[in-house]
């Protein structure tokens, strides 16, 4: 297969890959691969989204609402909190931080972050602030597409849920 169909398929698979990770997974040199996806960018077969340190690529077939989501899902936290929200229909930030085992000072960053993308919703009540996913079908949808591995854990922690009743 050609490189640039290689590169390609690398985008298509893992949508919102940064260009040192296609690098590393493709094993190819820095000149190389920047020349394939100028070429591809010129030709418009790909999205690509540039911000002051970090490209990311995106296939055509990826939508612009979507774009925020596959990006915030290819980190770690964001992707637990979201993993939550999919289980719980509201969670306040006390139990969300316990929850994902991560610092109050580390979950506040990425949820806030999330609520700025649109991601998820927040709202206020008697002094706490409570956190829920208005899109559950469209993250669903991703993880089940790019991260079914992240399906199957939802599901154990569901059933877990159920099973506790």
């Amino acid at each position: 297969m050609a490189r640039p169909e290689l590169i390609l398929k690398t985008i298509e698979k893992n949508p919102g890959i940064r260009y040192r990770e296609i690098m590393g997974e493709l094993g190819l040199k820095n000149g190389t691969l920047s020349h394939h996806l100028q070429k591809l960018e010129e030709q418009s077969v790909l999205r690509v989204e540039r911000t002051p340190r970090v490209a990311r690529f995106y296939p055509l077939s990826v939508n612009s609402a979507e774009i925020p989501i596959i990006k915030r899902l290819r980190q770690e936290t964001p992707r637990r909190i979201l993993r939550l929200l999919l289980d719980l229909d509201e969670v306040n930030f006390s139990e969300m931080f316990l929850r994902i085992k991560r610092s109050p000072g580390t979950t506040s960053r990425y949820v806030t972050e999330l609520v700025d993308d649109g991601i998820v919703k927040d709202r206020f009540e008697k002094g706490k602030r409570f956190f829920s996913l208005p899109d559950k079908y469209t993250v669903n949808k991703l993880i089940s597409k790019y991260h079914p591995d992240l399906m199957d854990k939802t599901t154990e922690n569901y059933s877990d849920v159920i099973e506790s009743l």
